[in-house]
C-alpha cells in the first residue's frame, strides 16, 4: 500500500474521533483557527462525508467547554440516546470526562473518571450485573465499571497486558455474539518522536468481561514500511466496524485526514483462534521432483531453486545445480503434467563464463572446463537462483551472479523462443542490471508491460524493490534504481526481509506474486507467502497473506546444505492449479500446489487495506 494522492484539508485540524449509529457514520474533528471548535461530519459508508456540522461540549451546568485540549472522544450508544467519552489534555496531566449526548450536536459532561489517563470506551447497549463497562488502554488495558456513569470503579489487575514496550489506544468496543470485541492501536516508539502503529483485537466474555476469551496472534493491519521514509507525523485517531469492512481514520501532519478501508476480513469475533482464512500450498506426495546424480560431476551434491514457465504443453524448469566444482550452474528438466519430470538433460544448460560470475583463479580468469576431472574446488561462485518470463518472443532469464567474492548481483540473458524450445542453447551475453557493491538477488521480470514498460522486482535488504523501465536491453552500465518497494512487516511472521519468488501471474483479481520471507520471530527459517498486486499499478498490495502459504517442516526441507528452507523460484497455472516450485534445504527441487480460485478466493481475506481521501 502507498501513501499518495491524498487531498488537503483546511490547516490546522485536529481529528478526535468517530463513531456509527444505526444509520450514519461520524467523524469528529476539531479546526483551530482563532478559536478551536469542534466538527462533525456524516457519512453513510464511512468513506464519503457531507458537510460539517459543529458539535459542542458542555459542562455540569451547560455552559460551552473550551475544546482547545480536546484529544479524543470515543461515542457510544445507551437506550438510543448517545454517551461518550473525552480526553482533554496530554503528556502528564489528562483529564477523562463522561458526557451524555444532548442531541446530535452536543455532549454534556457528567462525571470525571479520576483514575484512568488515557482513551476509553463504554460498550454500547450492554450491562454486566447493571453496571456499565468502559474498557480503557494506556500501558494496559482496564475494565471500569459505573451504576449511573457518575461514579466509577476500576478493575484492581488489568485484563490484558502487553509484553512489549507499547501503548494501548482503545478504537472501538462493541457487544457481538460471541462476547465483547476490543478493537485497538498498539503504538510502539520507533525514535525521533514517531511511533510505529497496528490495528489488534480481543474479544471479552460478556458473562465476565474481565476474562478474556482470546487475542489476534498476529495484528489485524500494520503500518506499511513505506511511512517509515515519510518526513510527516501521522497518527490514528478513530475506527468503526461497518459491516464486514473495518476502518481506521488517521491524521497526516495537521491538515490531513485519510481512512483506511480494511475490507472482506473474516468476521473476528468467530469463536476461533483463526482471524482470517488460513491458506495453505499442498505438498506434492512425491517430493523431491528433481534430485542431485552422485554420479553427474556439476549436479552432485544439488539441484534446486527451479525456475518454471508453461510453454506448448509443458512445463519447462531451469534448476540451480552444485556439483563436484563447489560452482553453481544451470541445469534443465521438463513435465508435461506439471508434476512427474519426463525429461531431464546429462549436460548444463547454462555456465558461469563472465568474471562476475567467477572469481579469477591463480590471477587469471577462467572459463570451467565441462569435463568430469575439472579440478574446479570451492568458493569460485556461480550463476545461481533463475527466474524465466517469456516476452517479445524471447525467454528472459534473470539469475544471481557472484564471482566468490564481491557482493552478489542480478544479472539478465535472454534466448529467442525457437532455440529455447529446440533446446540450442544459445544464450545472449549476459549483463549485470543491479547497483555495484549492493547485494541485490530475486529479480523477476513480469510478463506483461504494464503501462507500456516492464516492471521489474528485486530484492535490496530487507526490501522487495520495483523499478520500470521502457527496455530490457541494458547495457551493463544502466542500473535499477530501486524506485518503489514492498517492506517486511514488523510485527508478522515476514518481519526480517523478503524477497520475490516466481514472476507474477496475471489474475482476474490481479498480479499474483509468489514470495518467500524470513522473520524475526523464527530467524534460521525460509517461509513462502502470497501478494495480490494491482494489475495496472503493481506497486499497490491489495493483499498479503498474515501467515506463512508453506513452511520447511518435511526432511527434504531440513536435511541439506542449509537447514530449514523453502526458496520458491518459479510458479505456473495448469489445469487451473497453481504450481509452485521450490527448493528444499538447498539441495533438491520440490512442488507445492493449489486451486487456484480458491486460493485467490482466500487471499482476498487478506486485505492490506485502501487508502481513501477524506474531505473536509
Amino acid at each position: 500500500m502507498n501513501v499518495r494522492g491524498i487531498l488537503k484539508g483546511a490547516d490546522n485540524l485536529r481529528g478526535i474521533g468517530a463513531y456509527k449509529t444505526d444509520r450514519e457514520v461520524r467523524l469528529l474533528f476539531l479546526k483551530r483557527a482563532k478559536k478551536a471548535a469542534l466538527f462533525q461530519l456524516v457519512s453513510k459508508d464511512g468513506e464519503n462525508f457531507q458537510e460539517s456540522t459543529p458539535l459542542e461540549i458542555r459542562d455540569k451546568r451547560d455552559r460551552q467547554t473550551d475544546v482547545s485540549e480536546l484529544s479524543s472522544i470515543r461515542v457510544s450508544s445507551d437506550q438510543q440516546k448517545l454517551i461518550s467519552v473525552y480526553k482533554f489534555g496530554s503528556g502528564i496531566t489528562p483529564s477523562v470526562y463522561v458526557g451524555r449526548g444532548k442531541g446530535q450536536n452536543a455532549f454534556r459532561t457528567v462525571s470525571r473518571i479520576p483514575q484512568i489517563s488515557e482513551t476509553a470506551q463504554i460498550v454500547s447497549g450492554y450491562k454486566f450485573k447493571g453496571l456499565y463497562v468502559s474498557y480503557s488502554g494506556g500501558e494496559n488495558i482496564r475494565i471500569l465499571t459505573s451504576a449511573n456513569l457518575q461514579k466509577w470503579q476500576i478493575s484492581k489487575k488489568p485484563v490484558f497486558t502487553l509484553n512489549e514496550q507499547a501503548a494501548i489506544e482503545i478504537g472501538a468496543v462493541e457487544k457481538i455474539n460471541s462476547g465483547i470485541l476490543v478493537i485497538y492501536f498498539e503504538a510502539i516508539p520507533a525514535g525521533s518522536g514517531k511511533f510505529f502503529y497496528s490495528i489488534n483485537a480481543a474479544i471479552f466474555d460478556d458473562q465476565n468481561p474481565h476474562s478474556l476469551i482470546i487475542k489476534s496472534d498476529q495484528p489485524i493491519w500494520e503500518e506499511p514500511g513505506e511511512w517509515n521514509n515519510l518526513n510527516i507525523n501521522i497518527r490514528p485517531f478513530g475506527l468503526i466496524t461497518l459491516g464486514e469492512k473495518l476502518i481506521s481514520y488517521w491524521q497526516l501532519e495537521q491538515n490531513e485526514i485519510i481512512a483506511i478501508i480494511h475490507e472482506k476480513r473474516a468476521k473476528i469475533h468467530q469463536e476461533s483462534q483463526k482471524i482470517v482464512p488460513a491458506i495453505h500450498l499442498i505438498k506434492h506426495h512425491e517430493n523431491p521432483i528433481i534430485e542431485p546424480i552422485p554420479g553427474n560431476f556439476w549436479e552432485s551434491k544439488a539441484t534446486f531453486n527451479p525456475a518454471a514457465v508453461y510453454d506448448q504443453g509443458k512445463v519447462h524448469i531451469i534448476y540451480r545445480a552444485i556439483g563436484d566444482h563447489d560452482m553453481s550452474m544451470l541445469g534443465y528438466a521438463a513435465s508435461r503434467d506439471g508434476k512427474h519430470i519426463d525429461e531431464r538433460l546429462k549436460d548444463p544448460i547454462y555456465i558461469p563464463t563472465e568474471p562476475f560470475e567467477f572469481s579469477a583463479k591463480g590471477g587469471q580468469t577462467q572459463q570451467i572446463p565441462l569435463s568430469a576431472y575439472a579440478s574446479g574446488g570451492g568458493g569460485y561462485g556461480g550463476v545461481e537462483d533463475p527466474r524465466l518470463t517469456k516476452i517479445n518472443g524471447k525467454m528472459y532469464m534473470t539469475y544471481v551472479a557472484y564471482d566468490g567474492a564481491g557482493p552478489p548481483r542480478v544479472a539478465l540473458t535472454s534466448i529467442a523462443l525457437a532455440d529455447f524450445r529446440n533446446k540450442n542453447w544459445k544464450w545472449k551475453k549476459p549483463v549485470i542490471i543491479s547497483k555495484p557493491n549492493v547485494v541485490d538477488k530475486n529479480a523477476v521480470i513480469f510478463p506483461e508491460k504494464i503501462n507500456g514498460k516492464y516492471c521489474i522486482l528485486h530484492r535490496i535488504y530487507p526490501d522487495i524493490l520495483i523499478d520500470f523501465v521502457d527496455s530490457l536491453d541494458f547495457d551493463g552500465s544502466t542500473y535499477l534504481p530501486g524506485e518503489y518497494k514492498i517492506s517486511p512487516r514488523r510485527l508478522y511472521w515476514d518481519s526480517r526481509k523478503i524477497g520475490a519468488g516466481a514472476p507474477p501471474i496475471l489474475t482476474d483479481s490481479g498480479w499474483l506474486l509468489i514470495y518467500q520471507a524470513v522473520g524475526n520471530q523464527d530467524p534460521g527459517r525460509y517461509k513462502i507467502g502470497a501478494l495480490l498486486l494491482d494489475k495496472n499499478d503493481p506497486t499497490l498490495v491489495l493483499a498479503r497473506t498474515d501467515r506463512p502459504i508453506l513452511e520447511p517442516e518435511e526432511t527434504y526441507e531440513n536435511e541439506g546444505l542449509k537447514y530449514g528452507v523453502v526458496y520458491p523460484c518459479g510458479a505456473i497455472v495448469l489445469n487451473d492449479e497453481l504450481l509452485v516450485y521450490y527448493g528444499g534445504a538447498d539441495m533438491v527441487t520440490c512442488l507445492a500446489s493449489a486451486k487456484l480460485d480458491l486460493f485467490l478466493n482466500d487471499l482476498k481475506y487478506h486485505h492490506v487495506g485502501t487508502l481513501k481521501q477524506v474531505h473536509i
